[in-house]
């Protein structure tokens, strides 16, 4: 097994392309030709929190990032929240409207009962056991062979050591550029923060052990052309500090959330107005919120006015990645 020790996921993104483009092997897929690696790889985060993608090769969707974490931890399985942000999401994924394959619903319904529930009832009782487990692989649906979507990340474990939150997530597949290093280092990351704030223990580090790690060529000559100045593989720019915890008043945030969500919905559908209400948490007012609306303003053709209100954002990471990735779009 291959190890990649990284920072953050903009250090774990650089080491990865070095290494699959060094050392992959090229395979036909079902999607493509790719870069595949010949072992297992293990990418271990030490600062899981630092999971802004600031690096304008790449160009990540934030906006995207963000509100598929916020779906996820709301439980939802509709393609139409997603499709607002990536355009023919279901036609990609979804069947009926539905994404089959929706970590986030799988998590909270797959079972008979919220399985990250049961996970911070298990570490509040037992801060030692070691069965705080969270199943992807066939939680909720009847019959993978049904769909050709399936989960690529299969389980998740959770351990607390040394006062802190531990994560390790199992993954069968994985593609570098847009689920490992992109959606996954964010939303995982989240969920650990969600889990820990919960708990009330700090998130700790996060392992991400892949199977099957693999990079499509297409993406990588597409990034090459974007990169005169070789970008992604200069040395690592300064780390910067992630700026807002997740959660504040943890017995709260679900609630609060899922007003978010609705809020949101409403937004998606043209029903623009103020909301009613206050976040005791931050950063679904001050992030979440602000980041929603000024994506929505954004696609409804008022630059200025999504500018305007990505200023407003209160955390650092997300505000620069919102700004960056904004202004890539308006060639400024």
């Amino acid at each position: 097994m291959h190890v990649i020790k990284a920072s953050n996921v903009r250090d774990a993104l650089i080491q990865a392309v070095q290494y699959l483009t060094t050392h992959g092997l090229i395979e036909e897929t079902r999607a493509g030709e790719a870069l595949v690696a010949q072992e297992p790889v293990c990418i271990h985060y030490e600062n899981p929190k630092q999971h802004v993608l600031l690096n304008p090769v790449r160009d990540a969707n934030p906006f995207f990032h963000l509100m598929e974490s916020m779906w996820m931890l709301a439980g939802r399985d509709d393609a139409a929240f997603l499709e607002y942000y990536i355009k023919d999401f279901s036609k990609m994924f979804g069947k009926d409207g539905i994404i089959m394959d929706a970590y986030g619903h799988r998590w909270r319904y797959g079972y008979r009962y919220d399985q990250l529930d049961e996970i911070v009832n298990q570490l509040r009782k037992d801060p030692y056991t070691r069965q705080a487990v969270l199943q992807m692989w066939g939680a909720g649906r009847d019959d993978l062979r049904a769909y050709s979507s399936k989960p690529c990340n299969l389980t998740a474990v959770f351990r607390i050591q040394n006062q802190f939150l531990n994560m390790t997530v199992y993954n069968r597949s994985n593609d570098l550029i847009w689920g490992c290093c992109g959606a996954n280092a964010v939303h995982f990351s989240i969920l650990q923060e969600y889990l820990a704030g919960r708990i009330g223990l700090p998130m700790g580090q996060y392992w991400q052990v892949t199977n099957n790690l693999h990079m499509y060529t297409d993406m990588y000559d597409k990034m090459s052309k974007r990169d005169p100045n070789n970008l992604i593989e200069e040395s690592l720019p300064e780390p910067y500090q992630a700026t807002m915890p997740l959660m504040k008043y943890s017995n709260q945030f679900d609630d609060e959330l899922a007003k978010l969500m609705k809020f949101i919905d409403e937004m998606h559908e043209g029903n623009y107005r103020d909301f009613k209400g206050t976040f005791h948490n931050p950063f679904l007012g001050q992030v979440v919120m602000r980041m929603a609306l000024s994506h929505c303003l954004y696609k409804n053709s008022m630059m200025d006015d999504a500018l305007e209100i990505i200023d407003t954002v209160a955390a650092d990471d997300w505000k620069q990645a919102g700004k960056e990735w904004l202004e890539r779009r308006n060639g400024r």
